[in-house]
Formats: structure tokens, sequence, C-alpha cells
């Protein structure tokens, strides 16, 4: 009972605490549903509704994608490790409440199905890109059937040519004439992920990797003080907080925590975190590590982050080679398996349904900015259609569901391949002689 009514306060608190002049589809959907708080860590889910049929006459041809890893455990072991020895310091100094020690207990008894994996791919994972490429065959048989051979590469990390390995594995078991070349290789990190220390242009993301511009500093110190409570957040799992800055650092614990809760949500191990925080706390946290997405790989402060510029690299690959493959007739699918940052970037480079969208203020990012949506397992699909006179339409899906383009629409979602071309290939000509003057005035 106790729990019930401790729940139903913190919904209150929360919508009374983040209430607007127009509501945040993010903050609902976390009262809701906690885990989409998750951010990269959410779990991708199958769309169930259907899509948008092609215009009459045309008939699926070729696809092009790039997909983010599955789902995988935490992203470095020393989370885990310095978790370890901090829970280990705390219960011998006897600083924890019993909550706290009951949570101490878990982790450490825990720790053994953690230790070694950062990283990994988890067996949820795989089924995520098993399931991509099972309904991929079955939504566009007729381009497997009539071009069995496909490409797929990954980017050289685990847990993408794991992720590779899924999703060619169910395809291939759907036809047995499929045939995949499958690689991975550093020659081509700088397409698979842009960031990458290969990428001619890296210190463009550099350059713009500055989370905390001079702008917006008072305003931002405000937001993290705001959302990252963790002098009210710690009190009910230790009893010195002190003790606790001394040794972790009250803010980096918070934050530890709330990444050990939503990277263990990607497992099938016998063991959970959840509950660790309220739905309110959810909120804050979605909005505080939210905006340090919008700064490190959208738009940033006033529009003015150059970080993403870098996926154009990506953008002209992914044209090159659908023009070379439609022009031979040879491929029936070109497969990428990366990760999230590189979605992002292209889809703010692409100026795709808010993600290149500027604001005035950090607190404004909420409405126009929702990193959630590149969770594990997300993807971007091109399929292209054509008819019998050869003209050539492509519409592009994020997570299988259609995304508006900025190009002429009247057969929207369905967009002419032409009309593509014509306007990406300016825009990634042009982020290339920006980042070039860039790094000439960086010199």
């Amino acid at each position: 009972m106790k729990r019930a009514a401790s729940f139903l306060l913190s919904l209150v608190f929360c919508l009374a605490l983040h209430a607007q002049q127009r509501p945040v589809p993010a903050f609902e959907r976390i009262l809701q549903e906690p885990q989409y708080a998750y951010l990269e860590y959410y779990l991708y889910k199958a769309p169930t509704e259907p899509s948008a049929k092609p215009p009459k006459g045309y008939k699926p041809v070729y696809i092009s994608h790039y997909g983010r890893h599955g789902a995988r455990y935490n992203y470095k072991q020393e989370g885990y490790d310095n978790l370890k020895s901090f829970f280990e310091k705390a219960v011998s100094a006897d600083v924890l409440t019993a909550e706290g020690k009951a949570l101490a207990e878990k982790y450490l008894n825990a720790y053994k199905y953690f230790d070694g994996r950062a990283g990994d791919l988890t067996p949820i994972g795989w089924e995520q890109h098993y399931g991509i490429g099972t309904r991929m065959y079955r939504n566009y048989r007729q381009v497997f059937r009539k071009r069995p051979e496909l490409d797929a590469r990954a980017s050289t990390i685990q847990r993408s040519i794991m992720s590779m390995v899924a999703c060619c594995d169910a395809l291939e078991e759907q036809d047995p004439r499929i045939r995949i070349a499958k690689e991975t290789s550093e020659s081509f990190m700088a397409i698979m992920n842009p960031p990458h220390s290969t990428h001619p242009f890296s210190d463009v993301a550099r350059i713009g990797k500055k989370p905390y511009g001079k702008a917006w500093k008072d305003e931002v110190r405000e937001m993290k003080a705001r959302d990252v409570r963790a002098d009210e957040y710690l009190p009910r799992l230790f009893t010195d907080l002190d003790w606790v800055e001394a040794n972790f650092g009250k803010t980096n614990l918070e934050l530890e925590l709330y990444y050990l809760m939503i990277s263990t949500a990607c497992t099938d191990l016998p063991v959970s975190f959840e509950g660790l925080f309220t739905p309110e706390e959810l909120c804050g946290l979605w909005e505080w590590r939210n905006y340090i997405y919008y700064q490190y790989w959208g738009p940033g402060e006033n529009g003015t982050n150059p970080a993403f510029l870098i996926a154009s690299g990506l953008l002209d690959d992914i044209m090159d080679k659908a023009d070379e493959d439609l022009a031979s007739g040879r491929l029936g699918a070109r497969l990428r398996f990366g990760h999230d940052t590189p979605i992002a970037m292209l889809l703010c480079l692409m100026g795709i349904e808010g993600w290149s969208t500027p604001v005035a203020h950090p607190s404004d990012i909420k409405y126009v900015y929702d990193f959630t949506n590149v969770p594990m397992g997300a993807n971007l699909q091109w399929v292209f259609y054509q008819d019998r006179s050869g003209d050539t339409l492509v519409r592009m899906m994020l997570n299988e569901r259609d995304l508006t383009l900025p190009l002429p629409g009247d057969r929207a979602p369905y967009y002419r391949w032409s009309d593509f071309t014509s306007h990406y290939r300016s825009i990634s000509s042009a982020a290339r002689a920006k980042m070039a003057d860039m790094l000439t005035e960086n010199q």
C-alpha cells in the first residue's frame, strides 16, 4: 500500500514540477512507461501499425540500411568495477541505510554477471536484430528473391559485429538462396562510425563537442541542479553524504546507479535494478542527458554545433552505393551495422523532423529533440521502388516507421530518388566545405 501511495504521489509531483505552457511528450511517455527515460538504453520495439502502401505500379527493388547494434551491457567495465569497490567500502564504513544495505548486497552478488561483459551484445540485442532481419525479408520478399546477393558491413566493435550476424542469420534462414558478403574492417570505420579517428574531419567532432557553452552556462548549471538532485536522492541509501562525496562524488554516484539500472534492463539476467528512481526523478534525468546528446550530436547551443557535419561521409556512401547498385542490378541490399551517434548525426544533417531544430534556451530542447528515438536496435532503412519505366522512388524509415523528408511531397512518404540526391548531395557538399574551413581556422 505504501509503495502504491508513494508511486501516485511521485506522479503528481512530476506533473506539477514539469508543468509547462505546452506538454512535453517524453515526460508524458515516462509517466506511462518509466523505461522511456532510459534514452540510448531504451529497447527498440517493432512497429505494429501498418505502413503506407507504395504508389500504384511501384515495387520494391533495393534496400539500404544502417542499424545501431542491439541491446548491450553497460558501456565500460570500470563502471561495474567502481561500483563494486565503492559498495564494499560503504559496507565496511557502515554508512548505508537499510535500503542501501539491500542494494549493496544485491549488487555485490550480481557483479559476477557483469564482470568482463561491458559493451557486449546481450541475448536481447541478438533477438532484436534477428527480428529486424526477419521482418525485412517478409516485408520486401521481392527484393531478396530477385537479387539474393547482399553486402553487410559492421564497425569493428563486437556488439556491432554480432548484430550483423544476427540480422544476416535471419535473412539467410528465410531463403537458402540468399548470399551475404560480411565484412568488418578499420578501413571503413570513418563511414560506419563517423566520430572515429580515421575520419578525415574527425577533429570537427572534437571542436564541436562542448556540452557546456558560454551563453547557456548559468542556465545549464541550474538545469543540472534541478534534474540531477543527488542531495535529495542519496539519503534513501546513505547516512553520510559527505563520505559519499569524498569516496565517489554524489552526482557521479546518482548517474552511475542510473546507468546500472538502465543497462541491466537490456539483459536477460536473473537480477533487476528497476525502481531505483521514481518517475519524477527519471523525468529530470532524461532531460539532463537528452540535453547532453543535443549538444554533442545535435544542433548544439544556438544551432552552432558542427559535429554532425561529419555524417556527410555516411550520407555520401548511402547515395553513391545506391546509385551504383541500382545501375548494376547486382545487389538486393546493403546492410550497415554501427552505433547510435551516426544515426542521430545523420538525422540532424538531413534536417528531418526536429532533429536539427535550434532552440533559444536549453530548457526548450525537450520540446524538439528526443534521443530515446535512437534506442538499442535503432535502424534507418531506405527502401527503393521502381515502376516498369524504371522511375525510382525511395522511402526513408527510422525504426521501421516512415519519416517525412524536406522534399517535394506529393507522394510522401515516397519521394523521387532524383529529388533526394539533388537535395542531399548539395547538403553533403556544403558540409564538407564548412568542415574544411573550420579545420583551416583552427590550425
